[in-house]
């Protein structure tokens, strides 16, 4: 009974699997087709354009800021005895 059960399930996955797989090819085919199509239609060469600015950087540049002094961080004092529940 268990190997009925557990064959029953493979073909069933199987099916999923092969189903997933058709309909992700039938909507990839056609995008990949237009995508050809748009290959083929693209000029063989395309124009540039660039330009081209330089950064000096010199030294000493930079500006320094201090940071400001950090607080001092109160924590609740400590109980000797244990806490009644």
């Amino acid at each position: 009974m268990f190997a009925l059960e557990f064959s029953v399930l493979l073909a069933c996955s199987a099916l999923l699997a092969l189903g997933s797989l058709v309909r992700t090819a039938r909507t990839t085919l056609p995008q990949i087709a237009a995508l050809r199509q748009a290959l083929r239609d693209c000029p063989e060469t395309l124009e540039m354009r660039f330009t081209t600015r330089e950064v000096v950087v010199q030294y000493k540049d930079g500006k320094v800021v201090p940071l400001r002094p950090r607080a001092v961080i109160s924590l609740p004092g400590r109980f000797d005895g244990r806490a009644a529940a």
